[in-house]
């Protein structure tokens, strides 16, 4: 081969050599530079984010004390369950709102209906939020009630002043003849299972046998049922004068 031509491979060779070393070796530890230079920047990210919180550390302590509070104060709003004769007893206490001006005569309890959270799970900053085991359910309760109008505004007052928190979705009375307002009301019955709050079973009175009104309720007519020792006191009073009487009837027929 000619001197010329020698050379002229010398320098192809030196330009393979040239475009292998910068395709296999430069290149990739520029792309690999390029990925250290990337992470390097979100780690610079990382670390002024942290110190940001870091200078509010006391800030979200103090934030997330309040809201905490405020969970709790919401929490104790509601009852931690609801039991038949959790509603029962509630009905009976709203009898006795307006002496002799309430009545229910009848209530239908629905099943408690879970109302989940519809909200967003992921914060600003990108955290997922952390399921507590906290549920919170709602039973509609169709109550029958008979009342005046100043006994129907103490109900509201009533429902509404305490816990745990109820509502009235709807309410439908007519007047009867007698003046009294008839119908139905729909009351909310809310509670929450899952927190620290244990349930506590509703306090029973004794309930007074003798009678055809079990629960004590006062009449629609403004009239109170007789209790049971009214009622015993009657009958003693009645079986005295009766035993006089037949006493007396045997000493006149002994005479």
């Amino acid at each position: 081969m000619k001197k010329s031509e020698i050379q002229a491979l010398l320098i192809v060779f030196g330009l393979l050599i040239g475009f292998c070393s910068y395709q296999f070796i430069f290149k990739k530890n520029q792309t690999e530079l390029e990925q250290v230079e990337r992470e390097n920047e979100e780690l610079k990210l990382t670390v002024n984010r942290l110190e940001g919180y870091e200078m509010q550390r006391g800030e979200y302590i103090e934030a997330t004390k309040r809201m905490k509070e405020d969970g709790e104060a919401i929490i104790v709003n509601f009852a931690p369950g609801l039991l038949t004769e959790d509603v029962i007893m509630y009905l009976y206490g709203l009898e006795l709102v307006d002496a002799n001006d309430v009545v229910v005569p009848s209530v239908a309890m629905e099943t408690g209906v879970e109302r989940t959270y519809g909200g967003a799970l992921t914060t600003q900053e990108g955290y997922e939020l952390v399921d507590d085991g906290i549920r919170f359910y709602s039973a509609e309760t169709t109550t029958n009630i008979v009342t005046t109008n100043s006994g129907l505004k103490n109900i509201i007052r009533y429902i509404y002043s305490y816990m745990p928190r109820k509502s009235v979705s709807e309410v439908s009375l007519t007047v009867l003849d007698n003046g009294y307002l008839s119908g139905t009301m729909l009351v909310d019955f809310y509670y929450m299972t899952g927190t620290e709050i244990p349930y506590q079973q509703v306090n029973i009175p004794a309930i007074v046998t003798g009678t055809d009104n079990i629960f004590g309720a006062r009449t629609g007519n403004g009239q109170s049922l007789p209790d049971a020792e009214n009622a015993e006191g009657a009958e003693s009073t009645e079986d005295g004068e009766g035993a006089e009487d037949a006493d007396g009837e045997g000493e006149e027929s002994a005479d």
